[in-house]
């Protein structure tokens, strides 16, 4: 599949960009020559197995990481000015909340540090945990939580500064699959609401197809760029999307570019 024309502007731009870890003459090369572009408000996975680079990768993004070569700019800067200026939140796998504060206090920690007082952003918390379901657990503590829950709670609190960007690193990979789906449906509502950039992380082909506009296939050993597939959705069809027949066919067509990958072939399987 091709990726067709957008009219976006190019957010993220990832240019030739190799990572390698360890010393000179031990080095392991966990991505290699890796370019794309991600654009305002698209919603883009980055698909691959275990150990192709793919969180490094989300990493460098976020500053968190520099790359051994290449460049990467998100809205025409270097990652780290976009941090420092706080127009990108991240999701972790584990939510990392703090035990000892509530729902309501944990979402609102980004906006204590940057020192506002609560009578400004007391009304923009009550909207978050309305946004991601929680407004009857605002009280609680995470240990009264669900791991869905807590999720929410960690999407709320990236969400707090109102980012135009948002990092989520396989933030579902550790539920279940019933948690899993409704988590989904929630996200793609949040996106059609906050009308966000999304980078998401995952190594499920299924719900890499149920939630982009485009997935970036990554193959491993090193991480390259496989292929992009552009996948064409109407935002009002998600609760029945899995039962289309085109959701089967993309998710078989993404299936044969492992396939293609590793050697093995069978039309069958494919």
């Amino acid at each position: 599949m091709e990726l067709s024309e957008t009219a976006n502007k190019a957010e993220i731009i990832v240019d030739q960009v190799s990572m390698r870890f360890g010393k000179k003459g031990h080095e392991m090369t966990a991505l290699q020559q890796v370019s794309f572009e991600i654009y305002q408000n698209e919603f883009v996975s980055l698909l691959g197995p275990s150990g192709c680079g793919k969180s490094t990768l989300l990493r460098l993004m976020a500053d968190l990481l520099e790359p051994t070569e290449g460049r990467i700019t998100i809205q025409n800067e270097h990652p780290r000015e976009v941090r420092l200026r706080r127009k990108f939140g991240i999701v972790f796998q584990n939510p990392t909340l703090f035990e000892w504060r509530t729902v309501k206090q944990n979402i609102e920690l980004p906006l204590e540090v940057l020192g506002q007082k609560k009578s400004q952003y007391l009304a923009l918390t009550e909207q978050l945990i309305e946004l991601v379901g929680l407004t009857a657990f605002k009280h609680y503590y995470p240990w009264q939580l669900s791991g869905g829950m807590q999720q929410r709670v960690a999407i709320a609190r990236a969400l707090a500064l109102d980012p135009p960007i948002l990092f989520m690193d396989e933030p579902f990979s550790a539920l279940d699959e019933f948690t899993k789906e409704k988590l989904q449906l929630e996200l793609l509502d949040i996106k059609q609401k906050t009308n966000k950039t999304i980078v998401f992380v995952t190594h499920s082909i299924p719900e890499a197809v149920f939630l982009s506009n485009r997935i970036i296939v990554l193959s491993a050993h090193p991480g390259k760029v496989h292929s992009i597939v552009d996948i064409a959705r109407e935002e009002s069809d998600s609760t029945r999307f899995r039962d289309t027949e085109y959701f089967h066919e993309v998710t078989r067509q993404v299936r044969k570019c492992f396939y293609e990958e590793s050697g093995f072939l069978d039309e069958q399987m494919v």
